[in-house]
This record gives C-alpha cells, structure tokens and sequence, in this order.
C-alpha cells in the first residue's frame, strides 16, 4: 500500500541542502555540454537516463575525444561501478513484502551517493513498511532535480561567470565530504576512512593513475573484515 505521507516526507528530505547540493552540480554540468557543443535533448537524456555525475562527465568526455561506443560503454561502467554496490546495499534495508520484485529494479534507477548517503542517515528512524516510500519521494525528487538543474545549467549559462560555474562543480563533492565527517562517529567509517587516506598516500608513490581505487577497495575490504564479527553480530 502507498504511502503519501512517506512519499512527501522523503521530498522533504530532498528538498534543501541535498537538492542544492547535487543541483549546483548538475547546473554546471549543464553549461558544460553547451560549451562543448551537445544539444539540450543530449543533456536531458543524459541526466534523465544515467543520473550519475562522474558518469556522465567521462560519457560527454570520451565522445569529445572521439571514443568508439564500446569505449564509452566501458569508460561508464568503470565510473559508476560504484553504484552497484550502493544498491546491494541499499536494497536489502528498504526491502517489504508489500512491494513486487520489479518495483526496486524501478527505484534502483535514483540510487546515486546523495540519495543513498541521505537515506542511510535516517533508514533507522523509519518503519520497515515506509521506507521504499520515503526513498521513492527522496531518490526521484533527487533526480528530478538533477534533470532541471541539468537543463538550466544548459540555457542560462551565458548569464554565470565562468569562475561561478567551477565553483558550483565543487558543492556537491563539499556537502558529501560534510555528511561523511559528520558520521565518523561509527568506528566502520572511521576505520575505512583513515586506511583509505593513509593506503592513497602511499599508493601514490607508485602509481598515482589507480592511487584512489585501490586504496578504496582495499580499506573497505580491510573494514570489512576487521569489523566482521560485529556485523555477523548485528
């Protein structure tokens, strides 16, 4: 059963500093594809169908540099690789017995970080049979704001300074750093935090091309396993 009042609290969610942080994004993303020569329908599907910045800066940029389609296929998959396993993640948590299967391959579409570290703040204050609702109203206003934002950024971008512009590129990435620090109260993040920091350091010595992504995948492994048993516990 629906519920709206679920649905309007998770767009109220939505609605402020998420939204304006992920929308400045998508606005400078949108003056991008002008000045690169895309079209306003490109920059709405592209927006519209992927809703995954980092994505969607190597698909505008790979195609700028005259890369096959199996190159851009594959330069996303790498880039939004990390989408996966927010899903897995994610799905698990909102999941009810009250939704069909194909209901959360519909949602998964509006897992992007900002949805998904903004519903894990709150997930535990919810009851179990409201949560797809609240991240329904959370994850597509999201996206629905990244959509506008997106084509905006396209058709006014001739009245922002480009300084501004670069600027807007950088809140997003800021509200993130913000949500994550604020959490380092849990020692899993901690934990992951601090290797992923020390491991990049070091890793760059020696090759400063996949310095992030190992260090990434390694720190979080090492989490993983180091808290293993308090999981299993929980």
């Amino acid at each position: 059963m629906f519920s709206l009042i679920s649905f309007r609290q998770g767009v109220s969610h939505a609605f402020g500093v998420p939204a304006l942080g992920l929308g400045s994004s998508m606005f400078a993303f949108g003056a991008y594809l002008k000045s690169s020569g895309f079209d306003l329908f490109q920059s709405f599907a592209s927006s519209f169908f992927t809703f995954a910045l980092p994505g969607q800066f190597v698909m505008a940029e790979t195609m700028l540099a005259g890369g096959t389609f199996l190159n851009i296929f594959l330069a996303v998959l790498l880039t939004n690789a990390r989408l996966f396993p927010m899903t897995v993640n994610l799905i698990p948590i909102i999941r009810h017995s009250s939704h069909s299967k194909w209901k959360y391959y519909f949602l998964a579409h509006f897992i992007a970080v900002t949805s998904w570290f903004n519903m894990f703040a709150v997930h535990k204050q919810l009851q179990q049979q409201n949560k797809f609702d609240y991240f329904l109203g959370l994850g597509g206003f999201l996206w629905f704001n990244a959509v506008i934002c997106t084509m905006l950024g396209f058709s006014i971008s001739h009245l922002v300074s480009h300084e501004f512009l670069i600027g807007l590129v950088f809140i997003n990435p800021i509200y993130f750093l913000i949500m994550t620090v604020s959490n380092l109260n849990e020692k899993k993040l901690t934990t992951s935090v601090i290797l992923g920091a020390v491991f990049s350091f070091i890793l760059y010595q020696y090759t400063p091309e996949w310095s992030v992504l190992i260090a990434g995948i390694a720190s979080g492994t090492l989490s993983f396993f180091i808290f293993k048993k308090e999981n299993n516990d929980s």
